[in-house]
């Protein structure tokens, strides 16, 4: 099995799978130290022939941005959310329709996060060799071996798209799933301004207000270098020591790199701009400092108002028979919290709209959800 490595070839692959109702999909990709995922592989199986692409060497993607978007061929992809972000950076970002087989084998009571392998030998007896998982996808020549792994992807996707479709008990499991694939398209267009990312820090609400005022700084800061030199955020601060540090609020670099976990060598590198961050978070004006949650007046609690929401979530799963960790996450429960309760009237302006109140699932939450008086949905 070769690489299509041209242009022409790819547009080959392309025209005569248009005219078959489905097509297998899968990437490969390298994200060990960067924030964007670097695309090594695709793998395409139309049911009669495969295509292994080459992205380091194709440069014109309008013959499958075309395929891919044509709403007569369903797209067949496992786990796809990384899948989706591989694409992205590729321009491809128009998948429709979207069929995810992990999450169709949850919608339909199998389990959540069922692996590809596990799904494959469940439903077609085949054992997929994993012996060349560690492939580094961006080196070239690719073995036959390591080709023969990545076909292995799409090879058995259709037989379980087939299988899958025959176990929806309703009309509107299919019809939420394949909403819930354009959903994930989308979310790149729904994220967080960079000065609201401290939101999504474990534990952030612990904190008081001026240190949350550090937190949100920093946190953007962190953001903004990491994108501006293609980082994992990880590797430019943990959120733990991200975290660390709006509590103790260090006034020198010396003082900074005293704090246990902080003498790392990234660390040291941005010491002393992190203190000068932190000095300018501690002048602030209270009142541009973030509050831990507004409204208080009419806040129950935490705990209380995210057990409220997980009983709302398990109320419209038992009312559509959808299984609850599909209606929701933690990240979209936590996503509706923080837009309720930690941001002012105004700022909540200046948020997306959360994933709750989008599209399928807030037709399904919304007649559950508690409602604050000071939120309007």
């Amino acid at each position: 099995m070769s690489l299509l490595s041209d242009n022409q070839s790819l547009a080959r692959f392309c025209l005569q799978a248009a005219e078959q109702p489905s097509l297998a999909v899968d990437t490969e990709f390298i994200r060990q130290s960067t924030l964007s995922p670097k695309l090594g592989l695709i793998q395409l199986f139309d049911g009669q022939h495969f295509a292994l692409v080459d992205p380091l060497a194709i440069d014109d993607w309008t013959p499958l941005q075309t395929l891919f978007a044509a709403p007569h061929i369903c797209k067949i992809l496992h786990s796809c959310t990384e899948d989706l972000e591989a694409f992205a950076t590729i321009n491809i970002t128009q998948i429709t329709p979207l069929f995810d087989t992990q999450l169709a084998a949850e919608v339909i009571g199998w389990g959540g996060s069922i692996g590809y392998a596990r799904l494959v030998e469940q439903i077609t007896g085949a054992v997929i060799d994993k012996s060349e998982a560690r492939t580094d996808w961006l080196a070239r020549p690719l073995a036959p071996a390591q080709l023969a792994y990545a076909a292995n992807d799409v090879k058995y996707l259709l037989d379980v798209y087939q299988r899958l479709l025959t176990e929806f008990k309703t009309p509107q499991q299919l019809e939420v799933l394949l909403a819930e694939g354009q959903q994930l398209l989308q979310r790149r267009q729904h994220q967080l301004p960079d000065q609201f990312k401290f939101l999504e820090i474990k534990n952030s609400t612990q904190l008081n207000s001026r240190e949350l005022a550090v937190l949100r700084d920093i946190v953007s800061w962190r953001f903004q270098y990491a994108s501006s030199k293609d980082l994992a955020l990880g590797l430019v601060a943990k959120d733990a020591q991200l975290l660390e540090l709006a509590k103790r609020r260090p006034a020198t670099p010396e003082s900074l790199l005293n704090i246990p976990g902080m003498a790392t060598r990234d660390m040291r590198r941005h010491a002393k701009l992190l203190v000068e961050l932190i000095q300018q978070a501690k002048a602030l004006a209270p009142e541009q400092c973030p509050q831990r949650f507004y409204h208080l007046d009419r806040f129950a609690g935490e705990k209380v108002v995210l057990a409220e929401l997980g009983q709302a979530v398990k109320d419209a799963a038992a009312s559509s028979g959808l299984p609850a960790a599909f209606l929701s996450t933690r990240r979209q429960l936590h996503e509706f919290f923080n837009w309720c309760w930690r941001v002012s009237d105004e700022q909540r302006a200046q948020l997306p709209i959360p994933e709750y109140l989008r599209g399928w699932r807030a037709e399904l939450l919304k007649p559950f959800l508690p409602k604050p008086a000071h939120v309007d949905f």
